[in-house]
């Protein structure tokens, strides 16, 4: 695995770091909303990634 894929581009790191200061002006109760929805999101998308995964390798 190439390690420089693991690290996040320029774009990303900035769009990280303004991610970051908005989520400081979350409630605690909004914070906490917010980091289930994005769990969810992550598993959603290692379903993706693994159905995907599964299709390509039938073929």
């Amino acid at each position: 695995m190439d390690i420089l894929a693991l690290e996040l581009s320029l774009e990303q790191q900035f769009s990280l770091a303004k991610y970051s200061q908005q989520v400081k002006e979350l409630s605690p109760e909004r914070a906490q909303e917010f980091l289930l929805e994005a769990f969810r999101q992550l598993m959603v998308k290692d379903n993706v990634i693994r159905a995907l995964a599964k299709s390509g390798s039938m073929n």
